[in-house]
């Protein structure tokens, strides 16, 4: 399912109710933006104008150093995802109640912060002390060793020492190098795949509370008597079996979405098709109508033949048909349509095509609404068996009151859902947007992530209307760190080649005027061309508020020209082709990277269209058109960290410490150490008065 428009922004009230967090997630529709009013002017006060170092939720371990110009920085909470709302197991999360967190902690459940390793602790023995550099008359015995034993294990790490963090540069150039510079051809780089995460297993407990990973309790029926079980008592999510066919056997998991919604296929049996409308695999009121899920994770225990007690009912939100309008049935209250068999036509009407549930709980994790996201379709009977594509995908937001933590510095005052904190986490959407129509210091962010066309049943989009034709250039949400190629096809007669060749259309207008010498397919054009460049965030939470958290994605501009030979039945030079390149890196301390996007490119390609058989008249023939993404990985070297040694503040002769030595204090990027502690000097020179 495609958005409607891409100008559909969120409406400033629904963005300023502190209770809302929108989830973020790829097919349930519809698709929603942010749209950030005059709040946003105190938020330049928090970003750096010129270069973004230290993303927001690090701590800068670099001395007498402000935090726009830190480029020495350690992250922690990587588990707070969600701005403005508690993330559930997030013990760190600032946006968590005292009683969340007791919670977490009485449960085991909390996750980890993703800090660096603590420092370490360690002793010497005396005579360890005694053998540094010894020298007349200095000598070690049992009464200096009583002296200073005491002194001899460090329990604070005072050496100076902060980490190994990787050197990204001081200057704008190196922080995020052009596209010219990061995307040279036979450029030496890889790309990377591997990468951890980690996958809660589902829990079966009788707690009041929903916990992360828990299934939800579902039953059906008229809501006071003949209730039973639904789906062996159970919220379903279809998936796919090694078939690919739907199995129903899957349930939800409380707190856990995919990323894309699970995919799978159904047979239309060519003899059973009325039954299967009707009754079974296409008939969508078996997930909503009279459907019921329990409110408190224990609810499965309380499941009722005659009573509702302790559950919700499943609403539907909207259910949309290719063609035909979206209707909002909570706010309309409009008749639901149903899925019917038309006689007739052997026809399937509106069969299941798409589900999505939206599940809200809150402040303590218990179910309070779950709506139904519903997209419909007309099956027609054939004479053999066929498969029909079905998706199913839920969706999991917090209703509650954030406490006073949230705010524009902490980074969380725009509820969204972030792709890591601050570091991408592979897989997560790329967080991407276009500048604020109404203030330069802002961007409005895409809910949807970066976005690039969806090879619907393998055919190019050229819808038509108002904004529709643009939509065609979204669908498939790009995940961080993976390459990945979508395409379609578009059938077309000679004819119709050779006017789509020549710069018009043969079923509508779904050609882009890019330059008045490049028209181009609007599959093919970047997410934001009929407003502004796009725009991708720097870090996984970067925040929609301070547009020096985010990048451009800089345009190689086509320059070519399309024409078509009547010889050859040829269309040369017509874009069939869009390339996104992306680089990235890890920043900060080695013990806990941060992966960010240093630089982002798109670029067109062409490639020659030939009509290869006009013996039969009015013979159409397949076109293909790809959309590309590319990462690269740039390796930065690293560093060790030591701040200068604060300076003494009081006058002792020049050779005080002699035989030991003491660099001089160091600028930025150099380190100062004393060869041995001041603790283990002074005992050492307490023994000098015992001879």
């Amino acid at each position: 399912m495609r958005p409607t428009s891409p100008l559909a922004f969120l409406p400033l009230s629904l963005l300023l109710l502190p209770a809302l967090v929108l989830s973020q997630v790829d097919d349930c529709e519809p698709t929603k933006h942010f749209q950030i009013d005059d709040i946003i002017g105190s938020a330049a006060a928090y970003g750096n104008t010129v270069n973004v170092f230290m993303p927001p939720g690090c701590s800068c371990k670099e001395s007498d150093v402000a935090k726009s110009e830190c480029v020495i920085f350690d992250c922690d909470c990587k588990c707070d995802l969600t701005a403005g709302a508690c993330d559930m197991n997030c013990c760190c999360d600032s946006e968590c109640t005292a009683e969340q967190i007791q919670f977490f902690t009485e449960k085991d459940l909390c996750l980890d912060p993703g800090v660096s390793d603590p420092v370490y602790e360690t002793c010497y023995s005396p005579y360890e002390v005694g053998a540094v550099n010894p020298k007349y008359p200095m000598r070690s015995d049992d009464s200096a060793e009583n002296a200073y034993k005491n002194l001899l294990c460090v329990q604070t790490d005072n050496s100076g020492t902060k980490g190994v963090f990787f050197e990204t540069g001081t200057t704008r150039s190196e922080l995020y190098p052009s596209a010219d510079e990061a995307f040279v051809t036979g450029a030496d780089c890889t790309t990377t795949f591997d990468y951890s995460c980690w996958s809660p297993s589902a829990t079966i407990s009788s707690d009041e509370h929903y916990l992360l990973g828990d299934t939800i309790a579902a039953t059906t029926g008229d809501g006071s008597t003949n209730m039973a079980a639904a789906f062996g008592g159970l919220l379903p999510l279809p998936v796919a079996d090694q078939s690919g066919i739907c199995n129903e056997a899957n349930s939800v998991k409380f707190g856990e979405y995919e990323e894309e919604a699970n995919k799978c296929k159904r047979e239309k049996r060519a003899s059973d098709l009325q039954n299967q409308c009707e009754e079974l695999d296409f008939d969508f009121d078996r997930f909503t109508k009279d459907f019921y899920v329990g409110s408190t994770q224990n609810a499965k225990d309380s499941i009722s033949a005659t009573s509702t007690a302790g559950f919700v009912q499943v609403e539907v939100a909207t259910v949309s048909k290719a063609g035909a309008n979206v209707y909002d049935y909570r706010s309309t209250g409009d008749v639901l349509p149903v899925t019917t068999w038309n006689t007739g036509t052997s026809t399937c009407e509106n069969a299941l095509k798409s589900l999505c549930y939206e599940v809200t709980y809150n402040d303590v994790f218990n179910i309070i609404a779950v709506t139904a996201r519903v997209e419909v379709e007309d099956i027609v009977e054939s004479s053999s068996a066929e498969y029909v594509d079905q998706e199913f995908s839920v969706e999991f937001s917090m209703y509650g009151d954030p406490n006073t933590a949230r705010s524009i510095e902490n980074n969380n005052y725009v509820n969204r859902t972030r792709s890591g904190n601050p570091g991408y986490i592979f897989g997560r959407p790329v967080l991407a947007g276009r500048k604020h129509i109404l203030n330069d210091a802002a961007v409005m962010a895409d809910t949807s992530g970066f976005q690039v066309m969806s090879g619907v049943n393998g055919e190019c989009d050229v819808s038509t209307g108002d904004f529709s034709a643009s939509d065609a250039n979204r669908g498939t949400t790009v995940g961080f760190g993976e390459d990945s190629s979508v395409g379609c096809t578009l059938s077309l007669t000679e004819a119709q080649l050779k006017a789509m060749c020549g710069g018009t259309s043969h079923t509508g207008d779904y050609l882009y005027d890019y330059s008045n010498e490049v028209k181009m397919p609007w599959w093919l054009t970047s997410m934001n061309n009929l407003t502004s460049t796009t725009k991708v965030g720097i870090f996984g939470n970067a925040d929609p508020m301070d547009i020096t958290q985010w990048i451009d994605v800089t345009e190689k501009a086509p320059t070519f020209s399309a024409t078509f030979s009547d010889t050859t039945l040829t269309c040369s030079n017509f874009p069939t082709a869009t390339h996104y390149k992306f680089q990235w890196t890890y920043v900060g301390s080695t013990t806990n990277p941060q992966a960010k996007i240093m630089s982002a490119r798109v670029e067109y390609s062409t490639s020659p269209m030939t009509f290869l058989d006009k013996r039969v008249a009015g013979a159409t023939q397949k076109f293909p058109f790809t959309v590309t993404v590319d990462w690269t990985y740039k390796e930065l070297n690293s560093e060790k960290y030591s701040p200068p040694p604060p300076p003494i503040i009081f006058s002792v002769p020049y050779d005080v410490f002699y035989p030991f030595q003491i660099d001089n204090a160091a600028g930025r990027n150099g380190g100062s150490w004393i060869v041995i502690g001041l603790a283990a000097i002074g005992a050492s020179l307490a023994s000098l008065f015992l001879i």
